[in-house]
């Protein structure tokens, strides 16, 4: 995993094998379908609410691409960013995700009461559809982190002047 020079990072295969990598790639896939979804079937009639959607869903997807490649190229390991409790930063984004969906549900079921043509009433559907199993999976992916966060235990560091004194704070 290790990357030497200025070569492509590494790609983590065991996390793209992984419930995590597969759940992350499911999400993005259900995002970008719904920003897709929204795009198509957008009418005057209830143009907020689907670009709304439509926004989202785009943002999702972008915020789930970012944790999704730092993971899989392993940047998550190097000593720039080692400090950072990545299982935290994993929850907190897969808890943020799970609130704008909550926020898609509610968008996709006020577009399926307002809308006036039966032709268009389908995409307004299958985006409360897609919503409801997109939320169902970051609602998995945030149980996960959650755990995965509760494992995650930082070596503590003692500071540099308790350090060459060899005695320990507060003894």
């Amino acid at each position: 995993m290790e990357q030497n020079g200025w070569g492509p990072p590494a790609v983590d295969l065991n996390f793209l094998k992984s419930g995590l990598g597969v759940l992350k790639l499911v999400q993005m896939v259900l995002s970008l379908a719904g920003f897709i979804i929204a795009e198509v079937t957008a009418s005057p009639y209830n143009w907020e609410q689907m670009k709304a959607f439509e926004w989202i869903s785009l943002t999702i997807f972008i915020l789930t691409l970012a944790v999704f490649t730092t993971f899989l190229a392993s940047w998550h390991k190097t000593e720039a960013v080692v400090r950072v409790n990545w299982p935290l930063v994993d929850f907190c984004h897969s808890a943020l995700c799970t609130v704008l969906w909550s926020i898609n549900l509610i968008l996709g079921l006020v577009s399926i009461s307002w809308y006036y043509y039966p032709s268009r009433e389908g995409g307004a559907i299958a985006g409360t559809i897609l919503a409801i199993i997109s939320l169902v999976t970051f609602w998995a992916t945030v149980r996960m982190s959650y755990r995965r966060w509760h494992l995650f235990s930082p070596t503590p560091t003692i500071p540099y002047h308790y350090q060459h004194l060899g005695t320990e704070p507060y003894s």
